[in-house]
């Protein structure tokens, strides 16, 4: 092996540690140590897979964090036992089988398709959502079918309302954000997360005037506020709604990728 290839994979593995935390029940969780240059003090959270992450100055080592984790051990613990299962798309459906889409909450029903591809048909008058998939069971085509369920449905729901207010985004993307319900670029890019699709309707809208107000004020000051409040009057009630749905809907996962629940 070379030198510049050793290098390198020392850098990788240096700039990402995993390790292991054993909670005081004996559960052993995932830590992911994150290096770098510039950080000045080590931090502490549970993000949305429920992994453990430590963000560390960079000449910290492996063992200095894990003390770090340890004397945080009460909290860390708290943490774990309040957060939310990490789930999957048909996991969530079962708990609560209903997808927005068009203005509307779609009672949804999987049902299988043979040997045919992948697809879905929405009744907006009869409020259905049929999942059609070559198997009934196959959750990668389920995941697939659903993020391009979200996909059509929020490019469309943008341009409805962009539409109703006068507004011109130049680009709708609809992306697999960890933590945000969507952003907007200075060049007046929208992206949106595709689990706004799990939420009621009313709260889908909001995020995505809330987006659409910020190509007209790229900050968060009173006119911002003034604005969205145009746009959507309950922008206070949908706001304390989201906040609290967050968690627990930032933890469905594309099963194909991500193992469910802790470690």
């Amino acid at each position: 092996m070379r030198y510049a290839d050793m290098r390198r994979m020392w850098w990788i593995r240096w700039t990402v540690s995993l390790l292991e935390f054993r909670c005081s029940a004996g559960q052993r969780h995932p830590v992911e140590i994150r290096r770098r240059k510039g950080t000045r003090h080590m931090r502490l959270r549970l993000n949305v897979k429920n992994r453990i992450v430590v963000s560390s100055p960079w000449h910290r080592s492996d063992s200095s964090c894990l003390k770090f984790i340890d004397q945080n051990r009460e909290w860390l613990e708290q943490q774990i036992e309040q957060a939310p299962q990490v789930i999957s798309i048909r996991q969530w459906l079962q708990r609560s089988p209903r997808l927005s889409a068009a203005g509307l909450s779609l009672a949804v029903s999987i049902q299988e398709a043979g040997n045919r591809r992948a697809c879905y048909r929405m009744d907006p008058a009869a409020g259905s959502l049929e999942l059609r998939l070559p198997k009934a069971v196959d959750d990668f085509a389920l995941d697939q079918l659903v993020r391009k369920l979200a996909k059509d449905a929020l490019s469309r729901r943008v341009t409805e309302l962009a539409d109703r207010l006068g507004a011109r985004p130049r680009k709708v993307s609809v992306r697999d954000q960890s933590s945000r319900w969507g952003s907007c670029s200075s060049r007046g890019t929208i992206s949106l997360n595709w689990r706004l699709v799990l939420l009621k309707p009313e709260l889908q809208d909001y995020v995505i005037y809330h987006e659409l107000a910020h190509l007209s004020q790229m900050n968060h000051s009173s006119k911002f506020w003034a604005l969205l409040e145009c746009y959507d009057p309950q922008r206070r009630t949908h706001e304390m709604e989201l906040d609290v749905l967050t968690r627990a809907i930032m933890r469905v996962r594309v099963t194909s990728t991500e193992a469910p629940g802790l470690v």
